[in-house]
């Protein structure tokens, strides 16, 4: 009963913490909101009052807010990117409550099977639901980068064969924007619009190398700013770029090819057992029955799936080791 007491303790906890980051989320998008509003009506309003431009030095740096700094740190720590939380498959306030869920069912599997219901409640579940948060926020952004990075070979040559033909640099961005599925059609949008509107292409290119978070594209950010300050050939620099990327994309799809077996014995093996309770529930139903139960049986079955789920762990662990 004490246990019960302390697990109901730690759900409300979490779950007042969660409503709290949820309410300071929108409370901040409210403020953001009304400081825009406030810069239209400024820029709107028939003013008299002569602009004065003191000095002529003006800063590109990007400057961070201490309330955006601490929301990107504490977001990191459950490896949320902000930045590309928009085009998760789901929104990303939804995660934690599911991996709550998710923590639970393991949390209590394991009580059936070794006890200490008190001690996994209160240590287990908390440490549990922050690995399962963090591992599928990762497996989001990885899921997301190796798409753009699988694409971006035919956007570097897209931007090569406009250079060629004489069309500049930013239609040529424009370009592959029209042109390019997704992710990659959104990520040169945004990178199009900023230049558009008079933002440099080296600033606009640093925020896309810093938003996307893969090397490929930090390369070229940096090849196309060299490039505009000190002048050359960019359409080689660029065609060696997408060879290179080319052949890494290659051999990664080798090495899913050469772990294929592996893989496909992985899912043999998580299938299998179910196939095999659900024979069993037909043809013996009482014997199965006992899994469901009995004390022992709880215990049983509790056990089997912990460490079904450790080994399939395991096995894509190492798969995603030996695909890097």
């Amino acid at each position: 009963m004490n246990g019960i007491i302390i697990a109901v303790f730690v759900f409300i906890v979490v779950l007042l913490a969660l409503a709290g980051v949820t309410f300071s989320l929108v409370m901040e998008s409210m403020s953001r909101k009304q400081k825009f509003e406030t810069r239209i009506s400024g820029a709107t309003t028939d003013n008299q009052k002569q602009t004065i431009i003191m000095g002529d030095q003006i800063s590109l740096a990007k400057v961070v807010s201490r309330t955006d700094l601490v929301k990107t740190q504490a977001a990191n720590v459950i490896g949320v990117d902000l930045q590309q939380a928009d085009a998760y498959p789901i929104k990303w306030w939804l995660v934690p409550p599911l991996s709550l869920g998710v923590s639970w069912v393991v949390v209590w599997l394991a009580t059936k099977s070794i006890g200490f219901t008190s001690i996994l409640y209160v240590l287990g579940w908390p440490v549990i639901w922050f690995i399962i948060t963090k591992v599928m926020f990762i497996w989001f952004n990885n899921k997301r980068n190796a798409k753009l990075l699988a694409q971006f070979p035919d956007a570097l040559g897209t931007i090569v064969r406009c250079v060629r033909v004489g069309i500049p640099i930013g239609e040529a961005l424009r370009t592959v924007a029209r042109d390019a599925p997704e992710p990659t059609k959104l990520e040169f949008d945004i990178l199009a619009d900023k230049v558009q509107i008079g933002i440099p292409v080296d600033v606009a290119l640093r925020e896309l190398s810093e938003r996307v978070k893969v090397t490929e594209y930090q390369f070229f950010a940096t090849a196309i700013t060299l490039q505009m300050r000190s002048g050359g050939a960019i359409t080689h620099t660029l065609e060696t770029l997408a060879d290179v990327i080319r052949k890494r994309v290659g051999l990664k799809a080798r090495g899913y090819a050469l772990t294929s077996e592996a893989r496909t014995s992985s899912m043999i093996l998580a299938v299998l057992p179910f196939l095999t309770g659900g024979a069993l529930f037909f043809m013996n139903r009482s014997y199965i029955l006992l899994l469901f139960y009995t004390k022992s049986g709880q215990a049983c079955l509790g056990g089997a799936i912990l460490m079904l789920c450790i080994g399939l762990g395991i096995i894509q662990f190492m798969i995603s080791n030996v695909l890097k």
